[in-house]
């Protein structure tokens, strides 16, 4: 459905805690129009549950012969998992925390 890496292993057991993560971001009670978006949502908290989403954490990678550091290196903990499910609910209304 997402399209990770994870095996089948690796995604269940990362599949409680990343659930337990979307549940702090966003509403239990998700409308049935908006479903799809939040399970991406959980996909991508088990991407960096299990460690397969390194945005954020990485400091330099070497491709070839090519290397390179990034200079915004030590801002990897800014990179949370709101944004990690963002790209997924993004105008949903379902990541509003404000008065109503």
């Amino acid at each position: 459905m997402h399209g990770g890496r994870l095996g089948e292993a690796e995604f269940a057991s990362a599949l409680p805690e990343a659930a337990a993560r979307a549940r702090e971001l966003a509403p239990a009670d998700v409308p049935a129009r908006l479903y799809r978006r939040y399970r991406h949502a959980v996909c991508a908290l088990v991407d960096r549950v299990a460690g397969a989403d390194e945005r954020g954490l990485l400091r330099s990678e070497t491709v070839g012969s090519t290397s390179r550091t990034y200079a915004d290196a030590d801002q990897g903990a800014a990179f949370g998992d709101a944004d990690a499910v963002r790209p997924w609910l993004a105008g949903t209304g379902l990541m509003y925390r404000g008065l109503r």
